[in-house]
Formats: C-alpha cells, structure tokens, sequence
C-alpha cells in the first residue's frame, strides 16, 4: 500500500466509523475505485484501534466515573450507564463471532452496499421523525439495552453503519437524539475493543512487524476520529441527520446506477 492510500483509507476510517453513513462500506467502495484489494487484517486492527483511542480520550472522564462506580454504591446512573454497554455490546459480539465466514463471502459487494445504504438510510428517517423522544440516561434499562445491542448487530452489514443503526435503535426506543448519538459512540468502546482483541489473536499467527506507516495510519484515524466525535454531537442539534440521510440515498442510487 502506497503512502497517499494508507492516508487516505485513515482518514476515511477516522471520520466514518462515528458518522452514520457505515465506515466499512467506504473502506471498500475506496478501495475499489482506486483498483487495490483489501488492505488486510493489520491495517483494518490499526485504524479501528486508532478510532477506539479517539473514542477513549473524548469520553475519558465519563469512563472514569463508570469504572468508579463500581466501588461507590451511590453513584446509580454511572453504574448503570457501564452495565447498560456491556448488555448492548454482547449481541454483534456473538452474531459476528458465528456469522463471520457468511459475511466475508456473501455480503462485501457493491451491491449489498448500495440496497443496505439505501434501506437503512430510510429507516434512519424514519426513527428521526418519531414525534415523541423524551427518554433520556436515566430512563436506560436492561431491556432497551439488549433492543439497542441487537440493532447494533445490523451493523455486520456493510452499508448499515455502526453508528447508524445503533442510534436509529435508540430513537425508536423513543430516546432523545444527543443521547442515541453519545450512547453509540460510547458503545463503540467495549465493541471495537472486543473485536480488534480478537482480531490481533489472528495476527498473532500471521508475520507482521509495527512500522512508522501503520503508526501513521493509526494517529490519522485518531485525529480524525476524535474531531467528528467532537462535531457530531455538537452539531446535531443544529444540523440533525438529514444531511447524513441525504448522502446514504445520493450514495445508494448512485451506486445502483453507475456501479452495478
């Protein structure tokens, strides 16, 4: 890989794995624009890891008052919030360690991408339409975390976002928007966590060597990452997800159109 496609790859990785338009899905249609194959194991670890320190910084203080209500009985919000990720995190854990091999040979086409896009995007509108989102973190239980981890687990779909559909999830579930998107990008945490030990257990058996471009790739994805966690969640008050909905139906017709 050449120096201006690892940069590049990085910084698609770093803003689209916390925007709901799918990271994944762009990491491939790149790729295939450009004519390269997949970019391996390695650097999808890297970048993904890059991400998760992103996401790890950003919400540091939240993490830590998680952690520290495991000690203090009278911080209840904090520990439930941890029990609430960990709950919502095991769905896509198990769903993607049994339905891995399906998605690899089945569903990492143009044209998986371009209807999942498209579908997802409309139930996206849907879900931020709902007239009545009152619910915010105090009102997350036990049930309505297992709701979100499933949806979460739509996300082994390239085109279906992550992010994306974890906060359609939550809006459904009648939770208020800021709330769905920080919900999602602190579920992200235990998520990529989990994935990317699994993943380096695969590299383990592989011959592989740290060097400066996979450190590079992996304090672009971090910036990056860490910047569109910053915008989004300040933005979206403003903005909302129709420009995101917007960009999924442009990207899924023109992807029907000219790619298929």
């Amino acid at each position: 890989m050449d120096l201006i496609h690892l940069v590049l790859l990085s910084i698609i990785q770093g803003i689209t794995e916390f925007l709901p338009i799918s990271s994944s899905a762009h990491l491939i249609l790149f790729s295939g624009l450009i004519g390269e194959g997949d970019q391996g194991i390695v650097f999808d670890v890297v970048v993904h890891f890059g991400t998760l320190l992103a996401a790890i910084y950003y919400f540091r203080y939240e993490l830590l008052s998680m952690i520290s209500s495991l000690k203090k009985e009278d911080d209840h919000e904090s520990h439930n919030l941890l029990v609430s990720l960990f709950i919502s995190s095991l769905p896509i854990l198990i769903l993607g360690f049994l339905l891995r091999a399906f998605v690899e040979d089945n569903l990492r086409s143009i044209e998986v991408i371009a209807y999942s896009t498209i579908f997802f995007g409309i139930l996206l509108y849907l879900s931020s339409i709902k007239s009545k989102r009152k619910k915010d973190e105090k009102d997350l239980n036990l049930l309505d975390s297992l709701v979100i981890g499933f949806g979460q687990s739509f996300a082994l779909i390239p085109g279906a976002s992550r992010s994306g559909v974890t906060m359609m999830t939550a809006l459904f579930l009648g939770y208020k928007a800021n709330f769905s998107a920080r919900y999602s990008f602190l579920l992200s945490i235990p998520t990529i966590l989990a994935i990317s030990v699994l993943e380096i257990f695969t590299i383990s058996k592989m011959e592989y060597s740290i060097s400066l471009d996979l450190l590079l790739a992996l304090g672009i994805s971090f910036i990056f990452a860490f910047f569109t966690i910053s915008f989004f969640l300040k933005a979206l008050d403003r903005i909302g997800l129709t420009p995101f909905i917007v960009y999924r139906l442009i990207l899924g017709f023109v992807l029907i159109l000219f790619w298929m």
